[in-house]
């Protein structure tokens, strides 16, 4: 595990798969880019508003990140995850699957990015 610094942002990187890293630090300035802390927005109204439409995905997210679904063969450990207070959480999973929790909603997305 790593940081990775991105618009204010602290970018916790998390892979068990040491030859993932390289490819994890290109993802991390590139998927998370759109995100800021200066910004006023939730993360989720940052992310609508530099993607447009992100389609909603079924599934839980725990505590510690994992995205459970009946959909997938097996649970989606995070391989980034963020936490900006009072704006929410981000983890984001191999494949472009992303999550965002704040105190009232979890939005589970896919991007192609």
């Amino acid at each position: 595990m790593y940081i990775h610094h991105v618009n204010g942002i602290d970018w916790l990187v998390i892979t068990a798969f040491e030859e993932l890293k390289p490819m994890f630090i290109e993802d991390a300035g590139a998927i998370p880019s759109c995100f800021s802390r200066t910004s006023e927005l939730s993360l989720i109204d940052q992310a609508k508003r530099t993607y447009g439409y992100l389609p909603a995905l079924d599934g839980v997210i725990t505590d510690t990140g994992v995205f459970q679904s009946q959909n997938n063969a097996e649970d989606l450990n995070p391989q980034l995850a963020c936490v900006v207070e009072g704006r929410g959480r981000i983890f984001i999973y191999h494949g472009g699957f992303v999550a965002f929790v704040d105190d009232e909603q979890t939005f589970i997305t896919q991007m192609n990015g």
